[in-house]
């Protein structure tokens, strides 16, 4: 309960620094002072709540206080904390119909002084000044919030902000007017406020523009900072209000706060960036730098109204961003493996251009792909790891022609596409979706969001390795079966042969039988005749079934090979993958494996019919053999040249259209209970229908291409027939060939079409096999998880459950680099049990999974037994974890076989023994086959309590000495997570243990209680200590109890 009267605090105001009173003369500040009622608060109680009435300013005389908010869920979200002479509801004063926005909560025994609206009221009309001061007060309060949002003073501490607000001077400058002059002395600081600018460098020949200034943009800090003249002018566009940074504060906040210091010289090092990688001014837009933020690009819209610098005038480059200075007939395109590889297959393209054929899995690497894509920073800043300047811009449509190209763009908000040509209203992109494609200028403005991204090559660029399509651990597949892949070509040879025989024999039986009427010859050739072919055809059927048998072994152990590296592959992998594009990987293996086995052989066949029958017709008629080869060359070359050209795109476009479309049909499959408990079938199934007709439309495309392709090829052996059966009657016509001949070199023509066929539909199956070998090198080209190489690991035979962490951080991959976990410090003695607790999002989870080796820390080390955790067999140690996670999974088996996962035998004994220590013997003794009921996603379904038992006994069944539960008793009852904690009682008794719960009853017991609050431990005891700090702990603990 709060106590009020009019009493001075025990630390009255006159003893505090406050910064509304500061801003008074000595009699106006008495009187204020003589006007605030005083008030306490004890702990956790509201002083003002969210949503009511804003009628009084408060003093924080002592104490500190919360500011929250209630969240979208009920939750409270923290915003800040107040300490004591800092003052809220300034606003209340100057605004009747204002509602509280947040709620302000004791954290501490607090003294307050409150100052009514009516009282404030009264004190204007009998001392004007009041109000005057009060609004200054608020604009102070709104310059700091501005100076907050911008980064260079964001890290500023409380005194450091205080300081800069104190110093900060107002200017103005109208249109045209200099702020700063090139070669002046150094001077302030400033800050824009409001308004437009332009900084420009004038050289002896040439003024160049730099960029455009705006609201939150600051200028100046060069030449204080390194004790030189202007290194620029400054130039206002519009009418412009400043904030002014004298040299002397300037100095003071660079000694006293090296976070303020980091930040310019941050902001000074970009400066010297831009000027070895510039483009011109953004065209009556914004520039962005290289590393900008998402949320920053997203915010600074173009203005129109901003008056544009004129253009350079030289046409040829941008001070190392070449300009298009002749057409580019034809460009490197690569197309993406799946969504999300658009931003890194358009990278891909742009350093192919520039003559070095860099890896798509190199490239996803460096521009840190993600599940959800790659933002314009991460392709900004892989681009800088592979050797290329790079600069980021948003430009007017207006200007397109002469931007530097080739250029990324971003393309229907979330992909990115690659212009490469420009000429009038025509524009031609690489879509890594649909390939090469010619648009207009108004299709493009509306798909085309205005930033993109220009390049220009080093010498850095020259040594990236280049791709490589490693195909050598294809073959290892075949080499066991080498001798039976030999016996399989020879027995083609004999079957070509024996089909060949029929036209040879034709030419006697017209010549020969005929004309001298030879009955006993035309008998003799035609059984020689159906001999060949019933030895062709027998010769045919045992190579089929030699080959039948081989498949299924190279299936065995190509699945097996994939299976065991994607197996090995770290969890990072499949966080930037979608399920059913790795899932469609796999399935790749068997179509390679057809392609080259089964159309490997049979073109091999083909390849050897088309030779014998070459080798006949030259015996035939040379010159008729010549013509042949040289027009079925031209012909059939020409259609295996547009096979490569325009099929393989097409069959990439096709596969990561079907990985994206069975990624979502997996998705419903998984969450079809959700679905259905929303009533969300029809749109579900909408959705479906339109994600369908996207995959519909290009297996239509696909088809299409490839009809187009087999009726030119069709038509091409119905002209060659043609021709040769003119070719071959003028050489009858002038004696070279008999008419036996001619029928036979015609029947030779016609049997070799369709090998020839055969042929050139193997290269087209290549060409979808180089497609899924690209997809399947995404796999193989990983690295695996503690490298390749693990001879130097140490194995781990045991562990006692000794852990350290020192100086441990966390962050996953990306251009932003958000700490997850920071300088994580403490040490686990074997026996001890570790709760760790906090806010949803305070890095629990990550913390225990760096534990166990599925995520690899950033920064620090995890000793295991003293051991770094790094040269530790990470498979052999997991061995000696039992975890639970957060999230459970029972695989496709039994019961029994759930629990005993990953284990070499299964032992019933301690499978029961499992079940019991989890509480779950109960209920799976009453099912009617008991240990042998088959669950997961063929099987019973389970309630989530029921499965988390399971989990629990999983993790116990190998009695590990270490131990992890990520909110493994989450679902379960408060009756039964009584027993099961009774149970692992006795269980964790001389055990390690780490156990991650919001339940009150379930860390209370703990040796040690770990506190997180943003990546970082806040505070460590055992409960009691905990809860007698009154801290976080104590603050969370409250609000459970409270509900």
């Amino acid at each position: 309960m709060s106590v009020s009267d009019r009493r001075p605090a025990p630390n009255s105001s006159s003893e505090l620094r406050i910064a509304l009173l500061d801003l008074m003369p000595a009699d106006v500040r008495r009187l204020v002072e003589a006007s605030f009622t005083y008030m306490s608060f004890g702990v956790n109680q509201v002083i003002v709540a969210e949503g009511d009435e804003a009628d009084a300013l408060f003093v924080i005389m002592s104490g500190t206080a919360r500011v929250v908010k209630t969240g979208d869920h009920g939750e409270e979200v923290p915003l800040n904390v107040l300490e004591a002479g800092e003052v809220f509801g300034e606003r209340a004063l100057v605004e009747s119909s204002r509602r509280r926005t947040a709620t302000v909560r004791a954290a501490s025994q607090v003294e307050t002084l409150r100052l009514d609206r009516a009282v404030f009221d009264a004190l204007v009309r009998s001392e004007p000044e009041v109000g005057r001061y009060v609004d200054l007060h608020i604009r102070r309060h709104e310059l700091r919030d501005f100076l907050r949002m911008h980064t260079a003073f964001a890290g500023l501490p409380h005194e450091g902000m205080r300081l800069l607000l104190g110093g900060l001077v107002a200017a103005s400058a109208k249109p045209g007017e200099l702020v700063i002059r090139q070669g002046e002395p150094a001077g302030a600081m400033y800050v824009v406020r409001d308004g437009r600018l332009r900084a420009y460098i004038d050289r002896p020949d040439i003024r160049e523009q730099r960029a455009y200034l705006r609201r939150g943009d600051f200028f100046g800090e060069v030449s204080l900072l390194r004790g030189t003249d202007r290194t620029a002018s400054v130039e206002a566009v519009s009418d412009c209000e400043l904030w002014a940074l004298e040299p002397q504060l300037f100095a003071r906040l660079l000694d006293e706060y090296p976070e303020f210091r980091q930040q310019i010289e941050q902001r000074v090092a970009a400066y010297d960036y831009e000027r070895v990688a510039n483009v011109p001014l953004d065209f009556a837009a914004e520039l962005l730098p290289a590393a900008v933020t998402h949320a920053e690009q997203q915010s600074g819209a173009a203005d129109t109204n901003l008056t544009s610098a004129e253009p350079d005038d030289d046409t040829d480059s941008f001070d190392g961003f070449v300009r298009p200075g002749k057409r580019i007939r034809r460009f490197p395109v690569v197309l993406q493996a799946d969504a999300a590889g658009a931003g890194a297959a358009s990278l891909a393209m742009i350093c192919r251009y520039y003559g070095r054929k860099v890896s798509i899995a190199r490239v996803r690497d460096a521009v840190h792909t993600a599940i959800d894509g790659t933002s314009l920073v991460g392709i900004s800043r892989g681009a800088e790891a592979l050797g290329l300047l790079v600069h980021t811009a948003k430009v007017s449509v207006s200007r397109l022609g002469d931007m530097p190209l080739p250029a990324i763009l971003q393309w229907d908000s979330n992909h990115w596409v690659v212009v490469y040509r420009v000429e009038g209203e025509q524009v031609w992109i690489a879509d890594p979706a649909r390939g090469c494609c010619r648009l207009t200028r108004s299709e493009l403005e509306s798909k085309w969001s205005g930033y993109a991204a220009f390049f220009a090559p080093t010498e850095v660029l020259t040594a990236v390795p280049e791709e490589n399509l490693r195909i050598g651990w294809l073959f290892g597949f075949f080499k066991p079966h080498r001798r039976v892949l030999l016996l399989s070509v020879v027995l083609a040879f004999i079957a070509a042969g024996g089909s060949m025989l029929i036209p040879v024999l034709s030419k006697f039986v017209v010549d020969r039988v005929i004309g001298a009427h030879d009955v006993g010859l035309l008998t003799v050739l035609v059984l020689v005749i159906f001999g060949a072919l019933a030895l062709s055809v027998t010769v045919t059927v045992v190579q089929r079934l030699i080959l039948s048998r081989i498949a299924v072994r190279i299936d065995r152990a190509s699945l097996d090979t994939l299976a065991g590296t994607l197996l090995a592959l770290p969890m990072s992998y499949f966080h930037a993958r979608r399920t059913g594009d790795i899932a469609r990987r796999l399935n790749g293996m068997q179509d390679v494996r057809v392609i080259l086995v089964s159309a490997g052989v049979q073109a091999l066949t083909a390849g050897a019919q088309v030779l014998v029958a070459v080798a006949i017709m030259c015996a035939f008629n040379w010159r008729l053999m010549v013509a042949y080869v040289v027009t079925a060359a031209l012909l059939y070359g020409t259609l295996m040249r547009f096979a490569q050209t325009r099929l393989q795109p097409t069959y990439s476009t096709l596969e990561e259209s079907w990985g994206k479309y069975q990624s979502r049909q997996i998705d419903v499959i998984q969450g079809i209970e959700t679905v259905k408990a929303l009533g969300a079938e029809q749109p579900l199934r909408r959705l479906l229908l339109r994600q369908f007709d996207d995959l519909s439309d290009r297996i239509y495309r696909s088809n299409r291409t490839v009809m187009l392709y087999m009726g030119a090829v069709q038509t091409v052996s119905f002209l060659t027939l043609g021709l040769f059966l003119w070719l071959g009657a003028l050489q009858v016509l002038y004696h070279h060939m008999t008419v036996g001949g001619l029928i036979s070199f015609n029947a030779l023509v016609l049997l070799t079409n369709e090998p020839i066929l055969t042929v050139v539909m193997s290269w087209d199956h290549l060409q979808h096999s180089i497609v899924l070998l690209h997809r399947l090198n995404d796999i193989l080209e990983q690295e695996p998880e503690q490298g390749a190489d693990r001879t130097g690991l140490a194995p781990v035979q045991s562990i006692s459950g000794h852990v350290q962490f020192r100086r441990l951080s966390f962050h996953y991959p990306g251009p932003a680099e958000v700490p997850i976990l920071d300088d994580i410090d403490f040490e686990v003695r074997p026996g001890t049990r570790v709760a760790i607790v906090g806010r949803s999002g305070s890095g629990k989870t990550t913390l225990v999974k760096c534990l166990c080796g599925l995520l690899e820390p950033t920064g620090g080390t995890v000793r295991y037994d003293s051991v770094d955790l790094a040269g530790l067999d990470l498979r052999q140690l997991r061995r000696h974890i039992g975890f639970v996670l957060q999230d459970t999974h029972l695989f496709d088996a039994t019961i029994a076989e759930n629990i005993a996962f990953g284990s070499d035998e299964l032992d019933p004994a301690q499978v029961r023994w499992a079940a019991g220590v989890a509480n779950a013997a109960e209920f799976i003794e009453r099912l009617p086959l008991g240990y042998e009921t088959r669950i997961g996603e063929t099987g019973l379904l389970l309630s989530a309590g029921q499965r988390q038992r399971i989990a629990i006994a999983r993790a116990v069944y190998q009695r590990p000495p270490v131990l992890v539960f990520d909110e493994a008793t989450s679902a379960l009852d408060t009756e039964s997570e009584r027993a099961v904690k009774e149970n692992l009682d006795q269980l964790l008794q001389g055990r390690t243990s780490f156990v991650i719960a919001h339940r009150l009853s379930t860390v209370r017991d703990a040796d040690v209680i770990l506190v997180l609050e943003q990546g970082r431990i806040v505070e460590r005891g055992n409960h009691d200590e905990l809860m007698a700090r009154q801290g976080l702990y104590y603050y969370l603990c409250s609000q459970q109890l409270a509900m």
